[in-house]
């Protein structure tokens, strides 16, 4: 157990580095979420950005649960068997390996155990970065949502002390290589991918289950120019370089499956970014907590003999990467205030925001404990300008 738990936690580590280390070079990353969907109207290509082609990926994995938790560990019977497609966009005449992918895709797979878990399956955004340095790889980050089939259920399925809930947030990352076939019009691509499911403590059990596969696939470029919709198209730095955002984020947490009440809980987050580059920005940020945890949890240990105060607050340095009015966001902080012994002294957020053109942003984002440890999804609504 001890060994899983330690494996998780510096795998975690490793993902956390290698993208604090993209996002503040600004001459790296430019990572760009944004769903194919919606239908794109073909056109003649030009020079403009906003307008390139199509590629389609198919994929096959091979791989394992990792085992982060004792009772995963025991009914960890199979190995994974996993499906994946993707779709992503191109600018103009660029060449994939040297140019952002932006996209979605939908991934299918066991986990482990059928009887128990079921399987998963999976939409999500995507992107790709470009090989920088000439690096034989290239880096995919996917966000988006899981359907697991079979869930905990107190009396027919008790064993599932992984996920309680169907629905469940999905995140992958993946290193992957390209071996051109016939230009960049056949490609195969051989991989390396981490999967976590996990439903951010809306519902108890929340342990997540987090997977690690080997993959081949083959990717096809559709020759058909396309452009993307006016939705999705943002000017760079819209009134300045300098970005302000506020946004409060209601959600819901089970705190125990013994405890069968979800309680109410909130985020009020005041952002800072200085755009370093087209969609990228770094800066600083203060969070104010509502979680009434212990409330139901009275053997939560506390600092104090009296009752503890529903409210926290910390500080987090604001990463943000998008294009148009999507975004990709990684807030890692430490608590300033925290009367809960039980807690880390680290705090985590990482989720996506759409900005309208009047500026109204709605956002959706996982906050958590340290590196991986969920807390509550938050639901937020707010306003963010540029100066």
């Amino acid at each position: 157990m001890g060994f899983g738990l330690l494996s998780v936690y510096w795998i975690n580590c490793y993902i956390y580095v290698i993208f604090l280390f993209a996002m503040l070079r600004a001459s790296c990353i430019t990572v760009v979420l944004l769903a194919l969907a919606v239908p794109c109207s073909a056109v003649s290509v030009s020079e403009d950005k906003d307008n390139g082609y199509l590629y389609y990926n198919f994929n096959v994995h091979g791989g394992t649960v990792l085992p982060h938790h004792e009772t995963i560990t025991y009914f960890n019977r199979e190995y994974v068997r996993s499906l994946e497609l993707n779709a992503w966009f191109i600018p103009g005449e660029m060449r994939p390996d040297r140019n952002t992918h932006i996209g979605a895709g939908y991934f299918f797979s066991g986990v482990g155990n059928k009887e128990i878990y079921g399987n998963v399956h999976a939409l999500f955004l995507t992107l790709v970065t470009p090989r920088k340095n000439n690096l034989p790889v290239q880096f995919k980050v996917g966000v988006g949502l899981s359907c697991l089939t079979k869930p905990f259920d107190l009396e027919t399925n008790y064993f599932n002390r992984a996920i309680g809930s169907h629905i469940n947030a999905y995140a992958q990352f993946t290193v992957k290589g390209r071996i051109p076939l016939v230009g960049d019009k056949w490609v195969i691509m051989p991989a390396l991918s981490l999967h976590h499911m996990s439903n951010g403590a809306v519902v108890s059990p929340n342990q997540g289950l987090n997977l690690f596969t080997l993959s081949a696939g083959i990717e096809y470029r559709d020759d058909r120019p396309y452009t993307l919709p006016d939705w999705a198209v943002r000017d760079p730095f819209p009134h300045g370089r300098h970005r302000y955002t506020f946004i409060y984020a209601p959600g819901i947490k089970q705190v125990d499956r013994r405890v069968d009440r979800q309680i109410f809980t909130s985020s009020l987050i005041f952002d800072y970014g200085y755009e370093v580059a087209k969609g990228k920005s770094v800066g600083l940020g203060f969070s104010l907590f509502y979680n009434d945890t212990w409330a139901y949890r009275p053997y939560i240990r506390t600092e104090r003999n009296d009752e503890l105060s529903p409210f926290q607050s910390a500080l987090h340095i604001s990463l943000q990467a998008g294009r148009g009015p999507l975004a990709f966001m990684l807030h890692p902080g430490v608590y300033i205030y925290n009367e809960a012994e039980e807690w880390p002294f680290m705090t985590n957020r990482v989720g996506m925001k759409y900005t309208f053109r009047n500026n109204l942003t709605l956002q959706v984002a996982v906050k958590s404990h340290w590196f991986a440890i969920a807390d509550y999804v938050e639901w937020g609504i707010g306003y963010e300008f540029n100066r």
